[in-house]
């Protein structure tokens, strides 16, 4: 029998680039104190919820049944409310199913794919450990393993009592993989124990936002209050009490979380943990919106300042002695997801009452303002959100409303970016570089590569005239390898190298543009060492490191970077397929075998683990396990040219001229100049007898690769 060398897919390479919800970090000079609160600018510490309570034991105890103080905990059986179990969640684009299971041991969601006839192929579990969210609209999950958090793909939507896609997950189902990232928690949380420069693993974990998000670091009030229960000024200067702050920074505590974008960049260096009550929130953020013009009934989930500052009751309100702000409403120190609508009310009629209304409201709006109308209902109503299914929205513009305007909307209908802060509205160049960054920020999350060219002619534009930030250029080169340009990638990121040459993102990324390049590859290994000797926890950079030494033939040691990975990171399915592969390459068919296997459970849909399974079988020649592999991978991904080569191959090998033809044909449209697999074609012509078919396709080979051998004997043998 004939054996012809079949394919191995090639190991993956991994970009990491820590974006998370839109975010990066730019340098930027100033920052807004006020310096009558001590605990901010003398470097208080936190020092927990538990610590205020003998003191304050009312407004802790409020607290509790605040939506903030229930932002995220962990799921147990005194907390639960959902109907685990109740339905089955189908992803129609994958064929993926999710249910929920309740069991002794905890709570559990179950990820299975079903063939044609309803058996399970495929079932993945994971722990539904963490809540995040109150619960008003609805309940997502997290499940944690190895220091690191990962959202799981089905939300419990309270309003309506079922269970749906989380937010997003509709439109692209990230499955089980998806990790929270430090801009994630920030907004969901106290601040947790991050360890450095992973955006994502955390040594420990609060649960829920506490008073310290609204009040800065407590320990030095703790500390003074203890020595002396009584401040010696009217105004504490111990602790920040956001009443004595102006309305706008009053508005920036809230802003913190309540404001959104299309894209948020952070700057000056600043981590999402960094922003203290009483600062200017624009001098910790900028942020882009979209700028198509936005109509009244476009809302998003946490727009709510923004909505609320459109409000003419703000506006004319905004110089008085109480003005219209987000505590109006909103008590932080009390709960009032249960209060009705009575509740909300109140604080409209405060300003306006029934018998004031009498004096502006005609007609038939008369008889509908009365003391007993529903304000909110009318003027700040509920709408849908497309990302978030199966939940109502209060929208904060407070105005009369046209009914056509309450209609589900999407949060992303982008067509530029527009900032949203002053400093970054000018014509400096540190507002250019912002914008160009939003601009590469949102091409890099969206794989939009017209915004990435708008960043890249912009820094480089700027840098001819002068000095770029070091996160600038950073960036640049980042942009500048998402399009496979790693030439263009080496100076800006050489530059960014250089100038703080302890972040691991800037050594990845640099020693991924010399390898692309093909240049400078003895400073390639320095650069992995270097980052992992930084942070050795960045379990992509290790796998980066392992492929560069099993390229080089370095076996052994590649093998210990993909086992550390594995042992750092155990649901990664790319470190469990590496070392698969390895072992597969060095002939070690059962390990492969097990690995490429725990792969394929981490993602099904890994047509490289699928077709590498059947490659081990191959080398066993168990030839029909091997042809059940292959078609498995293709069944999953059609157009995957590697399974489809070695499927063909396979037939060859066997002799199944007919069927390889028909399987490599599927290559013409997919991948017309793979030449391997060409030639292939038109060898599997010339033994089918198809002689025609086969100087056809073989002349095709030579007009690509003129020195062809294979091509050369078909067109001599055919003639």
């Amino acid at each position: 029998m004939r054996h012809i060398l079949l394919y191995i897919a090639p190991i993956a390479l991994i970009l990491t680039l820590y974006v998370g919800c839109g975010q990066t970090v730019i340098e930027e000079p100033h920052v807004s104190v006020v310096p009558h609160f001590k605990n901010i600018v003398e470097g208080a510490e936190y020092v927990g919820d538990v610590a205020c309570f003998d003191c304050h034991e009312d407004e802790y105890q409020g607290y509790q049944e605040h939506g903030m103080a229930n932002s995220m905990y962990r799921l147990d059986q005194e907390n639960q409310v959902e109907s685990f179990g109740s339905e089955v969640v189908l992803d129609s684009l994958s064929g993926l199913h999710y249910i929920t299971v309740a069991a002794d041991s905890g709570f559990f969601m179950e990820e299975y794919l079903l063939n044609s006839e309803g058996e399970k192929i495929h079932q993945l579990f994971r722990s539904m450990d963490w809540v995040v969210g109150s619960g008003t609209s609805a309940r997502t999950y997290l499940s944690e393993k190895d220091g690191w958090f990962y959202e799981l793909p089905v939300t419990w939507y309270t309003q309506q009592g079922r269970w749906d896609f989380s937010p997003g997950y509709q439109i692209a189902n990230k499955r089980f993989d998806r990790k929270i990232n430090d801009r994630c928690v920030v907004c969901h949380n106290s601040y947790p124990a991050p360890v450095p420069q992973t955006n994502g693993m955390y040594e420990s974990m609060p649960e829920g936002i506490g008073c310290e998000r609204c009040h800065g670091p407590g320990s030095l009030h703790v500390e003074q209050r203890l020595i002396s229960p009584e401040a010696p000024d009217s105004v504490d200067s111990s602790i920040i009490n956001p009443a004595h702050l102006s309305l706008d920074l009053r508005l920036d505590v809230c802003q913190q979380c309540h404001l959104n974008g299309t894209v948020n960049l952070l700057r000056d260096e600043r981590t999402a943990y960094d922003f203290r009550p009483s600062h200017d929130l624009a001098d910790y953020i900028s942020l882009y919106s979209s700028s198509k013009e936005e109509s009244s009934d476009e809302i998003e989930v946490i727009s709510q300042a923004d909505r609320m500052m459109k409000s003419a009751c703000f506006t004319e309100t905004m110089d008085s002695l109480k003005p219209l702000e987000c505590t109006t409403c909103h008590d932080p120190h009390a709960g009032f997801r249960a209060e009705g609508d009575a509740f909300f009310n109140a604080a409209c009629i405060d300003c306006h009452s029934s018998a004031s209304l009498k004096d502006t409201v005609i007609g038939e709006a008369e008889a509908v303002h009365t003391s007993e109308s529903n304000c909110v209902d009318c003027h700040m109503p509920k709408t849908d959100l497309i990302e978030a299914p199966h939940s109502a929205f209060t929208d904060h513009w407070i105005r009369v409303v046209a009914d056509k305007e309450v209609v589900p909307v999407s949060a992303h209908q982008t067509t530029d970016l527009v900032p949203r802060f002053d400093r970054d509205k000018d014509n400096s160049q540190l507002a250019k570089q912002f914008y160009a960054m939003a601009q590469i920020t949102y091409g890099y999350r969206e794989g939009d590569t017209s915004s990435l060219d708008i960043g890249i002619k912009e820094l480089r534009a700027l840098w001819s005239e002068g000095e770029i930030s070091e996160e600038a250029m950073f960036l640049l080169g980042y942009a500048h390898i998402l399009k496979g340009e790693f030439m263009s990638a080496i100076g800006p990121l050489e530059e960014a190298v250089r100038q703080d040459p302890l972040i691991v993102e800037r050594l990845n990324a640099l020693a991924q543009s010399y390898e692309g390049a093909e240049v400078n590859v003895s400073k390639v290994e320095p650069l992995y060492r270097e980052a992992l000797r930084i942070q050795p926890k960045m379990v992509n950079i290790r796998l980066n490191m392992g492929r560069f030494l099993e390229a080089n033939g370095r076996l052994k040691e590649a093998e210990s970077e993909y086992t550390q990975a594995i042992r750092d990171e155990a649901w990664n399915a790319i470190a469990h397929f590496n070392l698969g592969t390895l072992y597969l390459r060095q002939g070690k068919l059962d390990e492969a075998l097990a690995l490429l296997n725990d792969a394929i459970e981490l993602d099904p849909f890994h047509a490289g683990a699928l077709s590498n399974v059947g490659l081990v079988f191959v080398q066993k020649e168990q030839f029909e396990r091997a042809e059940r592999a292959f078609l498995t991978a293709l069944d999953r991904n059609p157009d995957h040219v590697e399974s489809i080569d070695n499927l063909g191959t396979l037939y060859l090998t066997l002799e199944r001229n007919t069927d390889a033809i028909n399987i490599l044909y599927r290559v013409v449209t997919i991948s017309p100049n793979n030449v391997a697999v060409l030639t292939k074609l038109a060898l599997a012509y010339f033994r089918a007898n198809q002689f025609s078919n086969a100087m056809e396709m073989a002349q095709n080979v030579l007009a690509i690769d003129p020195s062809n051998e294979l091509a050369q004997q078909i067109v001599v043998a055919v003639n």
